[in-house]
């Protein structure tokens, strides 16, 4: 355990010392930066100072000679204008080099009651400009405190450092050379600026601060607030006369919405409408009136003003946001709508040929009529899907990382959930070109039989002789085999009856009996010619089959009924037995088990 807390004491010093470090650093850094400007300060200073001096001394040796037009007093002139032009053009250059390292250095604000008076950017001595600035706003707020201060007495000091602003012994601040520098003002006027602006805000600070100006202030508030709240009284008030107005009327003047035969909207939901549209109205208006006033409330109070603009912000910054990117994303919306214009009839052209083709106004060699709809469904989905690969480059935050994020999940979850209807899909896709059957057909799949009544690209329904409607997907389809008995249903289709006899009857007689029976149904075909088969010679019966064709596959069932109904009757005058399969048992009982014979009168 001691062990523990010298290691976790270790940490906790490593960190500690890996913090001040870094705040050294960064200490270190702001005071080179501030370092490097101040010598690049001092240096253009000091240029100008130098060419102060030239000036001067050109000067005096123009004033110095008593000929008025010497030629060296002419070339000295001549100097001088020379030298006035080029000080012109390097104060130009120096006026861009001080707006620039303006703008690429860090400055500080001077803002003691959330008022910025003005900025600091150098350092003064061993005090960094963060520094200046944060020991001004200390010395103006203690001075605001002292009621004893007297703001006339404030005033500047000059001496060849600087221009100081005192009051008594206290220096608020100090105006350099650098400072005016970066001011483009001499260190005079911009000190008789800053006393002014410490003046004014201390001043306005004790006005907004008084007590008869907090009273009235006050008062204001608790003014708005009373309007507020008559306002909302009376939207309120309004709100429950419509309410009763709608309910009282509502049987006179609400009528229902109807559509032909169907009602669209009863009388009821209309007013129940009409009673949230009228609450969605009233807490619309208590909240635009509150957004109002509320910026009002926060500006009566100085320290509360920067919280109305604050408030306002968060809806109006928004709301321009969103008003200038729909305008920036106007070009990109109008493309969005060629494009869209275009692959729309693009479609529609598609469409039409491909109906021609299923009408058969229009022959494709080797492209059957049947292919016409199912072709046309993948080709619109191509469209589409070109449709979707041209417009999604256009569409708003397309290329931003959560769009995509979306969009990789969409597709993932696609694929994970989709895999079984995919897998239908290109089997109902594969099913329609090898043309197994049409809708219309009879046909079996597996154990189901019946009418094909959709074919889509999902599942196949049938309707089965009972009327039943069966729904098998399409893999399963074309995972096993199809019976289609409309294909050549023209030209007949053989269907079988089979039935079992004993061996004691000639089969030459019972061919003849089966024989003689489809003439006598209307149903079945007489060509081709009915047949007979013996399938199997069994132990106790031979299994006969009557093969019969028929035309309607539909009808089938009906026809073996018929053929059944036929042969029981025929068979019966006949006095021929068909026979079955049948098991016989004989239990033999063991003597010791069985029960003796006794009497069992009681």
């Amino acid at each position: 355990m001691r062990r523990f807390y010298i290691f976790f004491f270790t940490i906790i010093l490593c960190f500690c010392s890996t913090i001040v470090g870094l705040y050294a650093q960064e200490n270190d850094s702001i005071n080179k930066k501030e370092l490097g400007l101040s010598t690049l300060l001092n240096d253009i200073r000091q240029q100008q100072i130098n060419d102060s001096l030239e000036r001067q001394k050109l000067q005096h040796e123009i004033a110095s000679l008593k000929s008025q037009n010497s030629p060296k007093k002419e070339n000295l002139k001549q100097q001088l204008n020379n030298f006035d032009e080029e000080n012109n053009l390097r104060k130009q250059q120096l006026k861009i080099k001080v707006d620039s390292i303006k703008k690429n250095t860090k400055r500080y604000a001077v803002a003691p009651f959330n008022d910025t008076l003005f900025y600091i950017y150098n350092k003064l001595g061993s005090s960094l400009a963060k520094d200046r600035a944060y020991n001004v706003v200390n010395r103006i707020e203690n001075l605001y405190e002292d009621d004893f201060v007297k703001v006339d007495s404030f005033k500047i000091e000059n001496n060849e450092i600087s221009a100081d602003i005192v009051y008594k012994d206290l220096i608020i601040t100090s105006i350099t050379e650098l400072d005016a520098l970066l001011e483009g003002k001499s260190k005079e006027e911009i000190a008789n600026q800053y006393l002014k602006r410490i003046q004014q805000a201390i001043s306005q600070e004790r006005a907004d601060n008084s007590i008869t100006k907090v009273l009235i202030r006050t008062g204001l508030v608790l003014l708005i607030l009373v309007v507020f709240s008559i306002l909302v009284y009376f939207i309120n008030r309004l709100k429950k006369y419509g309410t009763n107005r709608l309910l009282t009327e509502r049987t006179a003047r609400i009528k229902d919405v109807k559509i032909k035969n169907y009602v669209f909207l009863t009388s009821v939901q209309k007013t129940r409408i009409f009673i949230s549209t009228i609450n969605i109205a009233r807490w619309g208006l208590i909240v635009l009136i509150a957004f109002i006033m509320l910026p009002i409330v926060f500006s009566v109070f100085p320290f509360t003003q920067s919280w109305a603009s604050n408030l306002i912000g968060l809806f109006t910054k928004p709301l321009k946001k969103a008003v200038f990117a729909i305008w920036d994303y106007i070009p990109n919306l109008i493309t969005v709508f060629v494009i869209l214009f275009v692959m729309r009839y693009a479609v529609r052209f598609v469409k039409y040929i491909f109906n021609e083709i299923d009408k058969g106004k229009l022959e494709v060699n080797g492209f059957h009529r049947e292919f016409a709809m199912p072709t046309f469904t993948i080709v619109r989905f191509l469209l589409h899907a070109f449709t979707l690969v041209l417009v999604f480059p256009y569409l708003p935050g397309a290329n931003s990382d959560i769009f995509k994020g979306i969009s990789v999940f969409i597709g993932v979850l696609f694929s994970l959930g989709s895999s079984s209807a995919i897998s239908n899909i290109i089997a109902g896709l594969v099913i329609t070109y090898m043309r197994p059957f049409r809708i219309g057909d009879r046909i079996t799949i597996a154990d189901k039989t019946g009418v094909v009544i959709e074919k889509s690209p999902l599942v196949t329904r049938l309707r089965t002789i009972k009327n039943e409607e069966i729904t098998i997907p399409n893999s399963s389809i074309l995972s096993g085999n199809t019976v289609n008995y409309s294909t050549f249903s023209e030209e007949g289709i053989c269907f079988q009856v089979e039935l079992t006899v004993g061996y004691e009857e000639p089969w030459q007689r019972i061919h003849e009996l089966l024989l003689n029976i489809p003439s006598r149904i209307a149903r079945v075909n007489q060509l081709p010619a009915p047949f007979v088969l013996q399938k199997k010679l069994d132990d106790f019966y031979v299994l006969y089959e009557l093969n019969v064709y028929i035309s309607k596959s539909g009808e089938i069932e009906l026809a073996k009924s018929e053929i059944y109904q036929h042969i029981l009757n025929d068979f019966l005058a006949a006095g021929i037995e068909m026979n079955g399969p049948h098991l016989f048992a004989k239990v033999d009982h063991v003597p010791q088990y069985q029960h003796k014979n006794t009497d069992t009168s009681y």
